[in-house]
């Protein structure tokens, strides 16, 4: 207790000390500009001038400017890939000129062979380290490069015509009116994607896609594993999954799981809800061109999934949620396109007829009851009123989409043991309606049927190999035998035009399926045998699968190890005379259904040639074991 001071009287010296103390406290505090742009304490002293302990143990310049402000970093590192993209430019420039690296100029010459456009994950992944460059032309350079391949601007203003007048109509994402520059400075992915898509047919752009597959995969694997992205890396991803880079088995092919990183990628960036884009992103949209943009990504995404999933016999990815629903799009100002808006509904009944009749367990022999029936009569009634709705102004390729759908719904019937004379009827009217639509397309303006998507490819296959099991079957007394037959013929034609390149997928399924025609009896089938299915958990595209499991078990029965070194002497040897060297694509081909000969034990039944075509055609078996038993018929 302090004596001789009234309570409630500070005395003076007190007062000043507690004024001083709270002028230090409430007045503004000084702190250098690094700490500042960190937003931390800073301790620095101005009289007499000394550094802040931070810039002291960081070794950095410690100062103080009344006039500084704080840096976003977002703008930071943008600036920043801006300079190290001029670098990269300028570097690339100065090594050629002074030759020490090798420019490939692919229109004017590559010595690159034509199989070398086959996609190879694991040598893409061995040289993810390599450096990627990707440089948009001044002044002075006028060339677009990916590592080694240089395209000069000319050139690359004819693919990009060439990809949105052929290959845009398929899949309406993009904008034709927008330059290429805007698609490089946006995404590379995206830039180089669609020059890669558009060398797939481009005549005076021979050996572009095989130069451009291994910087192209680079380029794909860096840009998605670098965080944040550009949701312009989805539309990327849906170019890809729509047109994949060309391979020869199913193990190269990395369609399906480029399908989920696309969806996973768009819900990350918040597409899936883009009217509350904010909530995901740390920027405002700030006008409804953009939001418009995302609604339209979000649903070409979820119809490239879905048409993902139907094609590969697998579960969809696909959220059709209120976000999709008309009312929803309307509120956010987006009214898509028709054909973009028919494509949706056509992709969201797939989706129904999936998950009605494919997601069930798959028993054995399953016996197609009163209540899956019924199911069935509800579907059909909904695809009647929806063709209807659609009237005469569907586009040629939403029809075909259109009969895609219906072959999706009508392969129910291989997975029951009692398939009705009246369900078989209506599978060959949708099968043989659906070929028919697709070879329109052989004679349309431009040949489009070239450009078809890998979708359409697959729904080719599908409908090829359901024909053929129903030709071969007893039922073919009451179906179209000859008709029939004349478009099996042409979906082998259809099969050959659609292939890129010597030995890919296409043109091999188009010989196993020639080969398969000419090699069975069908006079020694029965129906049990024919349209019962072993392999049951691929949904509509079962059928694809065991039809080719039975014949790679019948005719390729295990052998004794001492033999693999004989049949295996030379493996390319029987396969060189079933491929044509030229082909004209007429259904009267005489080397598009092989000879009845061959079925006497010639080259499909050499064991050597038929491991070599089956072997090589993994698209179909990889999933299967040698020795895969499937379950027992009951």
């Amino acid at each position: 207790m302090t004596f001789g001071t009234t309570p409630g009287i500070v005395p003076k010296d007190m007062e000043k000390t507690l004024s001083a103390t709270k002028k230090q406290r409430g007045g503004p505090r000084k702190a250098c500009n690094e700490c500042k742009q960190q937003k931390l304490r800073c301790d620095i002293v101005q009289t007499p001038a000394d550094a802040c302990s931070r810039c002291k143990g960081l070794q950095i310049e410690c100062k103080v400017e009344p006039s500084f402000t704080r840096i976003s970093k977002r703008r930071r590192n943008a600036e920043m890939e801006r300079e190290i993209a001029g670098l990269r430019r300028r570097l690339a420039t100065n090594t050629n000129h002074h030759g020490h690296a090798v420019q490939v100029n692919v229109g004017d010459g590559v010595s690159q062979p034509a199989g070398s456009a086959i996609w190879d994950p694991a040598s893409a992944t061995l040289n993810q380290g390599k450096a990627l460059s990707t440089s948009i032309g001044t002044q002075e350079d006028n060339m677009w490069r990916l590592e080694d391949v240089s395209l000069s601007k000319p050139r690359v203003a004819r693919l990009f015509e060439q990809f949105f007048q052929y290959y845009h109509p398929f899949l309406p994402l993009l904008d034709p009116q927008k330059p290429p520059e805007h698609y490089l400075c946006r995404c590379p992915l995206q830039a180089w994607t669609i020059i890669c898509v558009a060398s797939r047919r481009a005549p005076a752009e021979l050996g572009l896609l095989g130069a451009l597959t291994g910087p192209l995969t680079r380029l794909l694997w860096s840009t998605i594993t670098s965080v944040p992205q550009d949701y312009a890396v989805v539309k990327a991803l849906c170019l890809l999954c729509t047109w994949p880079l060309p391979t020869t088995s199913q193990r190269k092919d990395a369609t399906f799981m480029l399908c989920g990183l696309m969806m996973q990628i768009s819900m990350q960036l918040g597409l899936h809800r883009p009217v509350q884009a904010e909530e995901f992103t740390t920027f405002r949209i700030g006008h409804s061109e953009a939001v418009k943009d995302r609604l339209q990504t979000w649903v070409v995404c979820n119809i490239v999934a879905q048409n993902v999933a139907t094609g590969y016999g697998q579960p969809p990815g696909t959220i059709y949620d209120w976000a999709l629903e008309p009312a929803s799009l309307q509120d956010a100002g987006y009214y898509p396109p028709e054909d973009l808006r028919t494509r949706l509904q056509i992709e969201k009944f797939c989706d129904r007829i999936t998950k009605s009749l494919y997601n069930s367990r798959p028993d054995q022999a399953e016996v197609i009851g009163p209540e899956r029936l019924l199911i069935v009569q509800l579907l059909e009634n909904e695809l009647r009123d929806m063709e209807l709705s659609f009237g005469r102004n569907i586009s040629h390729i939403n029809m075909i989409h259109l009969r895609a759908a219906e072959l999706h719904l009508r392969y129910f019937i291989f997975l029951g043991s009692n398939p009705r004379t009246n369900d078989i009827t209506k599978l060959f009217i949708a099968t043989t309606s659906f070929l028919t639509q697709v070879l329109d397309l052989e004679t349309s303006p431009g040949q489009l049927i070239s450009y078809a998507t890998n979708y359409i490819l697959q729904m080719i296959i599908s409908a090829a190999f359901g024909l053929m099991k129903l030709l071969k079957s007893t039922f073919r007394h009451h179906i179209d035998f000859e008709y029939g037959k004349l478009l099996f013929n042409g979906a082998i034609s259809a099969l050959r035009r659609i292939s890129i390149m010597d030995h890919d997928r296409p043109v091999r399924l188009a010989d196993v399926l020639a080969q398969m025609w000419n090699a069975g009896d069908h006079e020694q089938s029965t129906e049990e045998d024919i349209l019962q299915l072993k392999v049951r958990c691929r949904m509509s595209m079962s059928h694809v699968y065991d039809t080719v499991w039975r014949w790679r078990h019948r005719f390729r029965p295990r052998k004794d190890p001492s033999d693999t070194q004989t049949t295996t002497a030379n493996p390319t040897e029987s396969t060189t005379t079933m491929i044509p060297d030229q082909f004209d694509g007429s259904m009267e081909n005489p080397t598009m259904i092989c000879p009845p000969n061959l079925a006497q034990g010639d080259v499909f039944f050499n064991e050597a040639g038929f491991a070599e075509i089956f072997d090589s055609l993994n698209w179909v078996f990889d999933e299967f074991p040698d020795p895969f038993s499937a379950p027992q018929m009951v």
